[in-house]
């Protein structure tokens, strides 16, 4: 007997890599631009190692986060903590990296980029109240 009782979820590989791919994309494309435009080079180096990459990383870790929020329904209520929270916890997680490779020409590049990754997928990234949904 198949079992109905089963939620469904805006989280899955198809939706983390459709999220992934723009966020290391765009990105470097902007400061790859930017730094082409303004004859920056180490601008353009850096679009595609620390700006997109840090942006790429910080997505991928803050939609892990956002599912297991949804798998243990924390802070499902509250779009707007839990977006402060994946934030805060992303931007830390770059000045931290930062530190410890010992980046600090990068920590505005790293954690700008994190800061942006994560903004975009906590905002645009639906997290359910399987609460709700059994109602």
């Amino acid at each position: 007997m198949k079992n109905t009782n089963h939620l469904s979820s805006a989280f899955s590989l198809r939706s983390l890599v459709l999220a992934a791919i723009p966020s290391y994309v765009f990105p470097a494309l902007m400061s790859f631009l930017s730094g082409y435009f303004l004859q920056k080079t180490e601008l353009m180096a850096a679009s595609y190692t620390t700006i997109g990459l840090s942006s790429l990383l910080s997505t991928i870790l803050s939609f892990m986060m956002l599912w297991q929020f949804e798998l243990k329904q924390i802070l499902v209520q509250n779009k707007w903590v839990r977006t402060l929270l994946v934030i805060l916890l992303m931007v830390s997680l770059g000045v931290f990296c930062t530190s410890i490779f010992n980046l600090p020409s990068e920590c505005f590049n790293i954690t700008f980029s994190a800061f942006l990754g994560a903004a975009i997928i906590t905002i645009r990234q639906k997290v359910k109240n399987y609460k709700d949904e059994k109602n």
